[in-house]
């Protein structure tokens, strides 16, 4: 058995990636990286007493390169006997329509391929040939642009169903490989091009660090990151158990406990709101989302910011409120006419008249009574602005909109999202909290209309 071989099945062993009976699905590009993986896992199939199949994505980036490219694949499975499947997707319109890089939307697509396949087909794992050259690159990048643990991991060995049988080797033990038993293989050329950041680490960077500082930096880094693999798994379970402690999930919303976070170092604050956001959104959370959302602990309620992906944080009273932001017309009202209704908001306002005979007062703060003896038949539904008053009924003289629901202890979020019913320019109702003092029933009201929040 070759050295690299040896290497390669007691990385796989270490970490537990192949069970026996596995049906494993190759991402096949193509290049010298994919290429190798097949034909190590073809040549020990039956070791491993699994079942193969190889998949291509033409990203119809290079034009006829790309066609030739999934041309090489089609005809090395059919030489090989693999079950062979590819797809062909346009990157370059995809990374246009959502603004982001090539590089972004191929990883994306051919991510969102593989798994397609992976379950239409009743594939248990994914292999991709990501290698111990790629791990460094990675880790480099990572590290120039600012991270942490997580970041200096590398490439994860395992995510889920995916599984990287080959990242303990390097690409230049790869190509050696390869040469010395004549396999064919593709070269990328949008690999040589250093207007892409990986490539110029890869091609620029480190062969001066090989030549001048460490010839084995490759080796060196993949065995860093399988240190601080260990440290992550370690640290991520004392904030998961911290987490669940400090933060809670309500709705579409997190609510972080100020006085909760205030009793636990500070130097972990921010691994907890990254690990929290991240788990409950799905997405990332860079370094200056966290910071701006540990900032609000010390501003006043009310105080909001904006961080990446649609998302916002809000000072509230005790705890921080972290939540998807909608995008709300500020200006927008709906025309409700008696007898209709209205929505805004996922809020429904009907307003119907009834007899002054049968009518009865509700404790239910979604049902309100008003005289409507002095009412147009056209009502207006809109979130309150600065400057809104009205008359709140019970109190003497009138008041701001904004000061009645701080006084009700309208919370900050809440409060943004607060509507009022207007007629002939007059606040009606604060909708869910009380009406206008002027629309109130007396001894000599003749017509009664109901308000109904749905």
């Amino acid at each position: 058995m070759k050295k690299i071989d040896e290497k390669i099945i007691r990385f796989i062993e270490e970490q537990e990636l192949i069970e026996r009976g596995d049906k494993i699905l190759v991402a096949l590009s193509g290049g010298p990286d994919s290429v190798f993986l097949l034909h190590f896992l073809l040549k020990y199939r039956k070791k491993y007493g699994i079942e193969i199949g190889a998949m291509h994505v033409n990203h119809m980036i290079r034009g006829e390169e790309a066609n030739k490219d999934e041309k090489f694949c089609r005809k090395l499975c059919l030489k090989l006997g693999v079950d062979y499947h590819t797809v062909k997707r346009n990157v370059p319109s995809f990374a246009k329509t959502n603004k982001i890089s090539i590089e972004e939307a191929a990883r994306e697509i051919r991510y969102k391929e593989l798994t397609k396949i992976q379950k239409n087909f009743f594939y248990d794992k994914i292999a991709t040939a990501h290698n111990c050259s790629d791990n460094a690159e990675t880790v480099f990048l990572n590290l120039i642009k600012g991270t942490g643990l997580k970041g200096l991991s590398g490439i994860p060995i395992r995510r889920e169903n995916i599984i990287r049988p080959i990242l303990s080797i390097s690409k230049d033990e790869i190509l050696e490989y390869l040469k010395k038993n004549k396999v064919e293989y593709l070269i990328d050329k949008t690999n040589l091009s250093n207007i892409y950041e990986r490539n110029f680490v890869r091609n620029e960077i480190f062969p001066q660090i090989k030549k001048y500082l460490n010839p084995k930096i490759e080796q060196t880094i993949f065995k860093s990151s399988l240190v601080l693999k260990k440290q992550s798994t370690v640290v991520n379970s004392a904030i998961e158990m911290i987490s669940q402690h400090v933060v809670r999930k309500k709705g579409d919303k997190l609510e972080i406990n100020v006085d909760k976070l205030n009793a636990i170092d500070k130097n972990i604050w921010s691994d907890v709101v990254k690990l929290s956001i991240e788990r409950n959104y799905s997405t990332q959370a860079s370094f200056n989302d966290c910071k701006k959302v540990i900032l609000l602990f010390s501003n006043q309620i009310g105080k909001s910011v904006n961080i990446s992906n649609g998302l916002s944080a809000l000072r509230e009273r005790g705890k921080i409120l972290v939540y998807i932001k909608r995008k709300q017309k500020k200006s927008e009202y709906v025309e409700i006419k008696i007898g209709g209704s209205g929505t805004i908001d996922n809020k429904r306002i009907i307003i119907n008249r009834v007899d002054k005979k049968i009518a009865t007062k509700s404790n239910n703060k979604k049902i309100e009574l008003i005289n409507a003896d002095k009412v147009t038949d056209r009502f207006l539904l809109r979130y309150w602005k600065n400057g809104d008053r009205f008359s709140p009924l019970g109190l003497n003289g009138s008041k701001k909109v904004s000061d009645f629901l701080n006084d009700q202890k309208v919370s900050s979020f809440e409060k943004r999202k607060q509507l009022v019913l207007i007629n002939n320019k007059k606040i009606v109702w604060v909708v869910g909290h009380r009406i206008d003092d002027r629309f109130k029933i007396t001894d000599k009201t003749r017509k009664v209309l109901q308000l109904c929040l749905k």
